[in-house]
């Protein structure tokens, strides 16, 4: 009877710890093939096989609040805006000239606002798709830019590990 009675709080214990132990390295070591792109106040999960290019620098020497990554057919990009709390994604600004704002959707709930829109090639080139979270301290923004539908299905899975994958940091 004691031994029973001792037998399950041990088991539950053995399980929490191998729960504990698989969360800390999972956050410490991407899905397979991804990696991880470390910026001043953030963490996020990339395709490997994807260019990196820092945009926005950070007051943080050296870091950068946004950046954007491209496949290597150059059919798409990810970007990501995560500063220390808030700020403005000018690195994403639309072009009045080449593109038409599309497709835009609000929603508030419990002091978070969620925007989506998209900007479109004049030409129908290419689509640039966002997705803007803000709050009354924060401001974070992902991005999937894309030639065609073709690459946006190609890619969509890795861009909902990307999205899925931010860690942010604040001090």
């Amino acid at each position: 009877m004691f031994y029973e009675a001792f037998m399950l709080p041990a088991r539950i214990c053995i399980l929490l710890c191998i729960a504990a132990v698989s969360y800390v390295y999972a956050e410490k070591h991407p899905r397979a093939g991804f990696l991880i792109y470390k910026g001043a106040w953030f963490d996020v999960e990339y395709p490997r096989d994807f260019t990196v290019k820092p945009s926005i620098a950070s007051s943080t020497p050296g870091k950068f609040d946004s950046a954007f990554f491209e496949s290597p057919d150059k059919d798409v990009r990810f970007y990501v805006f995560s500063p220390q709390w808030s700020g403005e994604a000018l690195d994403i600004a639309m072009n009045p000239v080449s593109e038409v704002e599309k497709d835009v959707k609000k929603e508030s709930k419990d002091g978070t606002t969620r925007r989506w829109f998209t900007y479109a090639a004049r030409n129908g080139s290419r689509a640039r798709s966002f997705l803007e979270i803000t709050t009354a301290e924060t401001k974070l923004v992902f991005g999937f830019e894309y030639a065609d539908q073709a690459s946006y299905k190609k890619y969509l899975d890795s861009y909902l590990h990307f999205k899925k994958s931010i860690a942010q940091y604040a001090d």
